[in-house]
């Protein structure tokens, strides 16, 4: 059910995700970004910010800020994993892999190298005050508007 919360969480987050998107540019080969890599980004947001921070508004300043920071790392999590499972299906479709099972295992490698290759104190840093920030806006409009 769309609430304040549900919709103000799925802006904030998608602006964060959009802010990430272009913070992490520079870390992709000569080659560039991924195609679609910021309506994925801002997607990614979007649904992190609709189904996990929204509901969860109006508890206080303490979980807004615990649900914010969770918000943030989920969000990049979920990029990355998108990402990597984008990679998976291209080398799959070479005939790499000898079966689903290790082509799934090799999904969380690639991510692994991925957070690996976007890692930087700025990137973190982003992810984690830009999560609470965004998390303690959302609690402050999803507990005003009820």
């Amino acid at each position: 059910m769309p609430t304040a919360g549900r919709l103000s969480g799925a802006i904030f987050f998608g602006i964060l995700g959009g802010i990430l998107a272009f913070l992490l540019i520079p870390y992709f080969s000569d080659a560039g970004p991924p195609s679609l890599w910021y309506p994925l980004c801002g997607a990614v947001g979007v649904l992190v910010g609709w189904m996990f921070v929204g509901p969860r508004t109006g508890q206080g300043l303490g979980p807004a800020i615990g649900t914010g920071l969770t918000g943030g790392v989920a969000l990049a999590f979920w990029v990355l994993f998108v990402l990597s499972l984008k990679d998976m299906i291209v080398v799959s479709m070479r005939g790499r892999y000898a079966g689903p099972i290790e082509a799934l295992v090799d999904v969380f490698a690639i991510l692994s190298d991925y957070a690996q290759q976007f890692y930087s104190p700025l990137n973190a840093g982003v992810v984690v005050g830009g999560g609470i920030v965004a998390g303690l806006l959302t609690d402050a409009i999803g507990s005003r508007y009820r």
